[in-house]
C-alpha cells in the first residue's frame, strides 16, 4: 500500500485494465482472479463492464441537489462511483453503513479496510492504491457490487450476501442467501438503511438511531 496517495477520479479510471474475470469457487473469502476460463464446474465468469470514464463532476452537480443522501458523509464520492457503475448512490450508501458506519479508517480482523470493506484481494484488482482513501474505496467497492448485480441479475438479496460471503458461497448454495449467521442478518440490514437513505428524510444523524434499531 502507498500511503497518502489521492488520485483524482479521472485519472484513476485511466489506469485501469477492463477484462473479464474468473472466480474460483473452491474459495469462499477472498477472490482468486484469473483472465482465462477455469473448470467449468470450479469457476464462474464476472463481466467487467467498460467503463469510460465520463464528465462525472459535471453529472454530480446536474444531480447533487435532488439526491435524498446530500447530508450522508462522503456523498460526492458516493455520487461520482453512483454515475461510474449506475447503482444508486442510496444502495451504495447502504452499504458502507452496514459495513463500516461512515467510518474511513474501519479495519477487520479479516483484512478488510475502508469505508466499503475491501478485502486485499479486491483492492489489488482494482488497482487501489490506497484502501483508506475515500474516493478509491467507494469507486472499487461501487464496481466490485456492479459486478455481483451483473453476475446475480440485479437480485439485491444476492448482490448483497455474494458481497458479504463471497459469490462462490452464493453459487455454492444454488442461488440463494447462503445460511450464515452473519450473512443472513448482513441482508437485510443493507437494506434496511437503503429503504431508509431512500427516504428525504435521510441524514447523518440518523445512522446511529437506526444502528441502534438493527441491534
Amino acid at each position: 500500500m502507498v500511503a497518502g496517495v489521492s488520485l483524482t477520479l479521472n485519472a484513476w479510471l485511466a489506469t485501469q485494465a477492463y477484462a473479464d474475470i474468473y472466480v474460483d469457487l473452491q474459495s469462499s473469502d477472498e477472490i482468486t482472479i484469473s483472465t482465462q476460463a477455469l473448470d467449468e464446474n470450479t469457476s464462474i465468469r464476472l463481466q467487467e463492464p467498460q467503463l469510460s470514464a465520463p464528465q462525472l463532476d459535471k453529472q454530480y452537480k446536474q444531480i447533487n441537489g435532488s439526491q435524498p443522501t446530500n447530508f450522508l458523509p462522503y456523498n460526492h464520492e458516493v455520487l461520482l462511483a453512483a454515475q461510474a457503475t449506475d447503482l444508486e448512490p442510496a444502495f451504495i450508501h447502504a452499504v458502507i453503513a452496514a459495513e463500516s458506519q461512515h467510518n474511513p479508517r474501519a479495519s477487520s480482523k479479516k483484512g478488510a479496510s475502508g469505508l466499503m470493506q475491501l478485502m486485499p484481494a479486491t483492492a489489488r484488482r482494482f488497482n487501489v492504491l490506497n484502501k483508506y482513501d475515500p474516493q478509491q474505496n467507494i469507486l472499487a467497492g461501487s464496481r466490485y457490487l456492479k459486478e455481483l448485480s451483473n453476475l446475480f441479475n440485479g437480485d439485491l438479496n444476492l448482490t448483497l450476501a455474494a458481497y458479504n460471503a463471497g459469490p462462490a458461497a452464493v453459487q455454492k448454495f444454488h442461488g440463494q442467501i447462503p445460511p450464515y449467521i452473519e450473512t443472513l442478518n448482513y441482508v437485510p440490514k443493507v437494506l434496511k438503511y437503503y429503504r431508509h437513505f431512500s427516504s428525504k428524510k435521510s441524514g447523518y444523524d440518523s445512522i446511529s438511531k437506526l444502528s441502534l434499531d438493527l441491534l
